[in-house]
């Protein structure tokens, strides 16, 4: 009758009640976790805060105990977790909610600032973005702001145009290439729309070289 999400292939699932109980009661941790770019196993003493789930994939967010700065680590990439009852907890001195408002997912860089991003949308996608927004602060472009922009760019026919505020993040760039030629990326404050015209060049390259040595 109704299914539910599920990534039957994520490891490390059973840490969520672990970590869970850790978080409950104050515990600090020693993590063990490698990257999916490095096997290198490298170990961090960690405060928990919480627990987050985004994209089939959960993430543990927290302090590091060494210069406090608030990072996440992914379940699947931790190898081992160690509770160290004997150190002193320290207690989450900001309102997480609040850290992923100007964000999509969970990464945050604290040297990245807001950027105001304008795209166009293709009639085939709009409905998706209508109906789940890219980010929390998208807006449609109606009325006098639609008309200026239908003149700007005569060549997009139909689609809509959105606006949101976001920093930028991996999560976001994904996002955004995800709908491939649907979506374009017409203005950014900052480096979003040079990164994603990057991206897509990269792909049309690695594409091309494929289909010439099929060719070959």
């Amino acid at each position: 009758i109704i299914s539910f999400s599920n990534n039957p292939y994520l490891k490390n699932s059973n840490l969520l009640g672990t970590l869970f109980d850790l978080i409950s009661n104050e515990v600090v941790i020693r993590l063990h976790y490698h990257t999916f770019s490095d096997a290198t196993i490298r170990s961090i003493d960690f405060h928990p805060y919480l627990l987050k789930q985004y994209n089939d994939r959960w993430y543990v967010l927290g302090a590091a105990d060494e210069d406090k700065i608030i990072s996440n680590f992914a379940l699947d990439r931790i190898d081992q977790v160690k509770p160290l009852p004997e150190k002193k907890y320290l207690p989450c001195s900001e309102d997480l909610s609040e850290r992923f408002e100007d964000i999509v997912g969970v990464s945050l860089y604290n040297d990245q600032k807001l950027q105001h991003i304008l795209f166009w949308i293709s009639d085939f996608s709009k409905g998706y973005v209508d109906t789940k927004p890219i980010h929390g602060s998208q807006t449609p472009q109606q009325g006098e702001a639609e008309v200026r922009l239908r003149s700007q760019y005569p060549q997009l026919k139909g689609g809509a145009f959105y606006t949101i505020d976001c920093i930028r993040n991996y999560e976001l760039i994904r996002e955004l290439c995800s709908f491939g030629k649907d979506l374009l990326v017409l203005h950014s404050d900052g480096d979003v729309k040079d990164v994603v015209y990057e991206r897509v060049c990269e792909m049309k390259e690695k594409y091309t070289d494929l289909l010439t040595s099929i060719r070959d």
